[in-house]
This record gives C-alpha cells, sequence and structure tokens, in this order.
C-alpha cells in the first residue's frame, strides 16, 4: 500500500502567480497532489502510513525548471568540452545533483554529449541515484562550424534541408524529447558573430515538421533578429538567448499572440562579466561585453509586449555552474521582473515552455508533487533560492530527495524518502557568486 504525505502550517506559493497563502496544508499520495488550500477543506480518507510534517511556517514553491542546461559543461572558464566519456558521465551526474540539491527539480538539456545525458536519465528513472527530471534535446544542429571541436561531442553538423532532416530524425530516434537548432552564430563559439544569420527558413521549417510528426517542439539558439524571425517563421517553441529581440516589435508581437517563449538566459553574460573571472578568454570577454545590454533590453520589452518568459541559465557557461541556477531570477529582475514573476517564470511558464503544464510547474490537485521547502521568503528576497543552504526539502515525485541538514529539523520517516536521496545537500561551489 502506497504512503501519503502531509505538509502543513506553511506560506503557499503556488507557481501561478496568485499571492502567497499562509496557513496552508499540501497532500501528497501516490506522487501527486492530493490537496492543497486551507486546513479545513480536506476532508478525504488517506492511504496508510501517512506522515505529517509540521513546517514552522515555511515557504514551498513548486520545484524550479531550469529551460536550459548543458550538463555535460563544467563551467570552466573557456567553456570548453574536452574528457574522456567515463569523465564526463560522472560529472554529468555530479550536475544533476547539484541542480536538485539547490531546488532544480527539472532540467531542459538543450545540447548533450555523445548521448550520455540518455543514459543519466536512465540511470535516475531506475532510482540509481536521486536526480532531476530531464527533457533532453540530445545533440544540438548546427552548420559547419568551429563548434564541433570546441564543444566535442555537443554539435551534429547538418548543411541543408536533407541533411537537417536526417540529424533531427537521429535525435529523436535517440531519445530526444526535443530538436535544438542553432539560427544563428554564438557568442561562446570562436570566430563566430551572435547577430548572424545560421540556419535558414527552410532549413528551420524542417526541423519544425520532422519534430511534429512525433508530437514534439523545437528550440532555436537565435541571437540576431533576423535568425529570431526566421525560427518564429518556422514554428519554434522557444527562443534561446533572443539578444537583439527587441529590434522587431512585430515579431514580438507574434510570439505573444503563438505562444513562443523566450528564454533569455541572462546569467551566462552576467557570469562572464561580473567580479573576477580569471582566465576567460578576452573574446569570449569582449563578446559578452557586445551583448548584455542588448539582451537585458530584450527581456524588458518582451515582458511589456506580453512574451512568455521562461527561465534558462546556460549552465555550464564559463563560471556558470550546475546548483546556482537559481541566480538567473535576481539577473531577471534587473530586466525587469518582479520576483513574483521570475518564480512563475521558472514554474508555470518553464512547464508551459517544455509542453509538460498539463502535470507540472505549480502546486494545484492532480499535478505531480514537485516542490521545494524554503526558509525565507523570495519575494522579499530572491537570494533565499540562490543558496542552497535555504533549500531545506526537496520533493520529487511525492519523495524527499534532497535535504540540507543531517539532524532532523523535521521527523522524517523512511517511507517519505526515496531510496537514492541526497543528504545535507553537496559541497557548495567554490565560485558562488552574489549581487553587489
Amino acid at each position: 500500500m502506497s504512503s501519503s504525505l502531509i505538509l502543513k502550517n506553511f506560506v503557499l506559493i503556488d507557481g501561478t502567480g496568485r499571492p502567497p497563502q499562509p496557513q496552508s496544508i499540501l497532500v501528497i499520495q501516490d506522487g501527486r497532489i492530493a490537496y492543497v488550500g486551507e486546513p479545513g477543506g480536506w476532508t478525504a480518507e488517506l492511504a496508510e502510513p501517512t506522515t505529517e510534517l509540521d513546517l514552522g511556517r515555511d515557504y514551498v514553491l513548486p520545484g524550479l525548471i531550469d529551460c536550459h542546461v548543458h550538463l555535460a559543461g563544467e563551467g570552466t572558464p573557456d567553456g570548453r568540452l574536452r574528457g574522456d566519456m567515463g569523465w564526463a558521465t560522472l560529472l554529468m551526474l555530479k550536475h544533476a545533483q547539484n541542480s536538485l540539491a539547490a531546488g532544480i527539480t527539472t532540467v531542459r538539456d538543450v545540447g548533450g554529449r555523445h548521448g550520455l545525458e540518455f543514459a543519466v536519465r536512465r540511470a535516475f528513472e531506475l532510482g540509481l541515484w536521486a536526480g532531476p527530471r530531464m527533457q533532453l534535446a540530445g545533440k544540438l544542429l548546427s552548420i559547419t562550424s568551429a563548434g564541433t571541436e570546441y564543444y566535442e561531442g555537443m554539435y551534429r553538423e547538418a548543411d541543408g534541408p536533407d541533411e537537417v532532416r536526417k540529424a533531427a530524425r537521429e535525435q529523436l530516434k535517440a531519445g530526444a524529447d526535443l530538436i535544438k537548432v542553432l539560427a544563428t552564430g554564438a557568442v561562446l563559439t570562436p570566430d563566430e558573430k551572435p547577430g548572424a544569420v545560421q540556419y535558414g527558413l527552410d532549413e528551420l521549417r524542417i526541423a519544425v515538421e520532422e519534430a511534429g510528426k512525433v508530437g514534439k517542439i523545437v528550440a532555436v539558439h537565435a541571437h540576431g533578429i533576423q535568425g529570431i524571425r526566421n525560427a518564429v517563421a518556422a514554428g519554434a517553441r522557444t527562443i534561446e538567448h533572443g539578444t537583439y529581440l527587441y529590434q522587431d516589435e512585430r515579431v514580438m508581437e507574434t510570439m505573444a499572440e503563438q505562444e513562443i517563449f523566450l528564454v533569455p538566459t541572462l546569467k551566462a553574460g552576467f557570469d562572464v562579466l561580473y567580479g573576477e573571472r580569471p582566465g576567460v578568454p578576452d573574446w569570449i570577454r569582449e563578446k559578452s561585453k557586445e551583448v548584455q545590454d542588448h539582451a537585458l533590453r530584450s527581456v524588458q520589452r518582451a515582458l511589456e509586449l506580453g512574451v512568455p518568459i521562461a527561465m534558462g541559465t546556460d549552465a555550464a557557461t564559463p563560471y556558470n555552474l550546475h546548483g546556482e541556477n537559481a541566480m538567473e531570477l535576481l539577473w531577471m529582475t534587473e530586466a525587469g521582473l518582479s520576483p513574483m514573476q521570475t518564480i512563475v517564470a521558472s514554474t508555470a511558464n518553464a512547464a508551459r515552455a517544455l509542453g509538460w503544464d498539463s502535470w507540472l510547474g505549480t502546486l494545484e490537485t492532480g499535478k505531480v508533487a514537485d516542490l521545494i521547502v524554503v526558509k525565507g521568503n523570495p519575494l522579499d528576497d530572491l537570494r533565499v533560492l540562490t543558496d542552497r543552504r535555504n533549500i531545506a526539502l526537496v520533493i520529487k515525485d511525492g519523495q524527499i530527495v534532497a535535504r540540507q541538514y543531517p539532524t532532523d529539523a523535521y521527523e522524517i520517516p523512511e517511507e517519505a524518502v526515496a531510496g537514492a536521496w541526497i543528504c545535507c545537500g553537496l559541497p557548495v561551489a567554490e565560485h558562488l557568486h552574489s549581487l553587489p
């Protein structure tokens, strides 16, 4: 017989954008939310055994969702991917667990490495280790590019519509949940111009067509405005980065009408430009300086015009470490989002961008019980989400998968804890960032 878990005496921030609800109760049964709301509203019988946790007026939020990560990358000063496959697999496992312990219960990897990410996901699904929910793109699709050597194992070069069709089918055959394509050059690829068009409209349409045949979506890396226009016309689901989006308000209006999401990844630029960053190549630093103000302006204007925004960090770029994902929320406030809007971007909106919003992303009856218990009010100070010592409990599929304290802050019986849970978080990274 399955066990039930009741959380009580907490402040609820449910991810929908509604105001916080004090003195709430949340009932979990069979991994899903059976009830959430005022204590007097729950009357049904529960499966035995039942565990009740008094959270002492802590805050409960949906698990955070990062729509743009690269689990294979380490955040090294040059961002480059290299090394043998065994070591790469271990790093991906560590990066995923760093994210989970920090309250990121779902990640979308938009460029893996030789398909290793599929094995890591399988290990999590089998319960061999605790890890976040994973949506995977496999290798990203690109024109012939220096990125193929710089990010060894991440790129699938494909030139022309026929090659794009074949490359997309390869990723889907491998188990990809979406297709990732490059419509423009990249900031972090040598000798590429971020604003320059790479894949054209015909190639992007082929990728969307192939993904659509099996009910899947396309995420498009696009900095320059013509690349963004092409991606929107082709039917992309998400625009990654969108640096120069502000240059075309008509495109933004179309994105708002068609619910095409902007995933800004502001953190990637700030992690290069803010603070001491020894070892970052000059060409990365200079290109980051060139684009960052444009990126902020685009997020601000997109917000004003109603473009849906979903959180993504580009975790793995220089000094952009897995486990520090929630810093993106702080940087989004620099572009004009309120603290509540950043939380919605990281929960409800992110789930919509992934196409998983019918069962994930908000704390509502019937949805999967992915949530975090936070010590402190993130609406007063989002920094409480950036320090994982404040993430008291991480619950995924109704079970505790990570906790921060070696001694019981809450009395937690064994049946409420996943078999491969993470005790006391993981070692805090050396390069923790903070705003001035």
